[in-house]
């Protein structure tokens, strides 16, 4: 029983994030967009104007890595890069508004759930 509640919760969240996503990004963007993109978009989100280097450091990666990676989503619009006025050999990355409807929408979608979660719990 609760098994098949968490896969319906699972499914229905994952459902609903798809929809964000096809709102938010172009056919094109989303059919190259995956679920590492996302999890990147999220970590640069919640680090708040991360290094590249520490971003590197956070998810364990090279810096080649993460240079491939911060160009996918500059491309597909979704974070921006800004020079440190103090040193310039620093980059800051930042999520757009364009990524950051795309967490928005799933912020909103938890928190909607999370009020009917609180409905029901006993």
């Amino acid at each position: 029983m609760i098994r098949n509640s968490i896969s319906f919760i699972a499914n229905y969240l994952w459902r609903e994030s798809i929809k964000n996503l096809q709102t938010n990004l172009s056919t094109p963007e989303f059919t190259s967009f995956t679920s590492n993109d996302y999890y990147y978009l999220t970590t640069i989100y919640y680090m708040e104007k991360p290094r590249l280097s520490d971003l590197a450091n956070a998810l364990n990666l090279t810096k080649p890595a993460i240079s491939a990676m911060v160009r996918k989503l500059s491309k597909l619009g979704l974070i921006e890069r800004i020079q440190s006025e103090q040193d310039k050999r620093v980059y800051y990355l930042t999520v757009t508004s364009k990524g950051q409807n795309i967490i928005g929408g799933d912020e909103a979608l938890y928190e909607r759930f999370e009020k009917i979660n609180l409905r029901y719990s006993w």
